[in-house]
């Protein structure tokens, strides 16, 4: 399946937006995670290498490549049903059984996509870092319900294990931004602290035990003087203020059911780009004319003065409709009425 439009990657036009430095030529896509079966259908083959994946971004209408470092830091996934109750770290024994993967980084981070990638990059595109998840891991790992009860009962213990997961991944965020040199682009974090109403704990603890190994990752970014981007479901308004604080420069996804990505624009939009807010939902079960309606009207209303990247509302998942995707990014390329 092919986009109906001709390559034109420029990534100052990103740039230019994330960093609200003004309307660009048109609205710049901005997606975190795309799943490999869309990726293939844009394609209209098997993505193997690099350099499929590289194409994969040119030709879907991107200015950048998203690359991840390849690693594993958890031994629980999103399925385990331990996440949510009592999980594999609930005491200091717990922790001091064995060698976690975060506390060996040689033997469990593979930084060798981000050579390659950089390898077959286009000169107009640069490469978008993404790594992430200190809280998620550090509570994933204890169990959520364990988690909640060790912020009163252990908060030593919580507060050494968001200790580890942050120095583990600023480390990764150093060696990636040595390894990339000129080729980064941007650096994009991701961890998610809210749900639809609100933050998943009290703020506090968000600005004693992440935040700060959130600003050092933006002072990564500062140092390579390239803009820094922050992936978090949920309703935010409470941190606003700390996000300017940390020096991140663009919100990503605006989920449609948290917050009214209007509001956010009018009340925020002078110190945060917006990307995202197109509903997955929509993108899933709606038509293309819906979809088509849908992104005119978030750049009209997001992007009238440039500081808006089109996206999803969270990601693109498998069971996203290829031509609904399709259909988003056509409209968006399209421009500014």
């Amino acid at each position: 399946m092919t986009i109906d439009f001709k390559p034109d990657p420029d990534f100052s036009r990103i740039r230019r937006t994330l960093l609200l430095e003004g309307k660009p030529d048109r609205p710049p896509l901005g997606e975190f995670l795309i799943d490999r079966r869309i990726k293939e259908a844009i394609l209209g083959r098997p993505l193997q290498t690099a350099a499929d994946e590289v194409e994969f971004w040119l030709k879907a209408g991107y200015d950048y490549v998203h690359v991840r470092p390849d690693y594993s830091l958890q031994v629980v996934d999103h399925h385990d049903d331990s996440i949510e109750g009592a999980g594999v770290i609930q005491t200091w024994e717990d922790l001091r059984s064995r060698r976690w993967p975060w506390q060996d980084l040689d033997a469990n981070v593979d930084y060798s996509q981000l050579a390659a990638v950089k390898q077959h990059l286009p000169k107009d595109m640069k490469i978008i870092l993404s790594t992430g998840d200190i809280f998620t891991r550090v509570w994933m790992h204890m169990g959520f319900t364990h988690f909640c009860l060790a912020l009163f009962d252990n908060p030593e213990l919580v507060s050494e294990l968001m200790r580890q997961h942050g120095e583990a991944m600023l480390e990764i965020n150093r060696r990636s931004v040595e390894i990339l040199g000129d080729s980064l682009g941007a650096i994009w974090y991701t961890d998610d602290i809210a749900f639809g109403t609100g933050l998943m704990v009290q703020p506090e603890f968000f600005r004693d035990q992440l935040f700060p190994w959130m600003k050092q990752i933006g002072d990564l970014a500062k140092s390579a003087d390239v803009p820094y981007l922050y992936h978090t479901d949920g309703n935010l308004w409470t941190v606003f203020d700390d996000f300017a604080e940390i020096g991140i420069n663009a919100i990503h996804p605006l989920e449609p059911n948290s917050m009214d990505a209007v509001e956010v624009k009018e009340k925020e939009g002078h110190r945060f780009c917006l990307v995202g807010n197109i509903d997955v939902d929509l993108l899933s079960r709606g038509t293309e004319a819906e979809v088509r309606a849908l992104v005119r009207d978030r750049i009209e209303k997001l992007g009238y003065n440039g500081g808006y990247c089109v996206g999803s509302s969270n990601t693109i998942p498998p069971y996203v409709k290829v031509e609904n995707y399709k259909a988003m990014i056509e409209e968006t390329l399209r421009g500014y009425a």
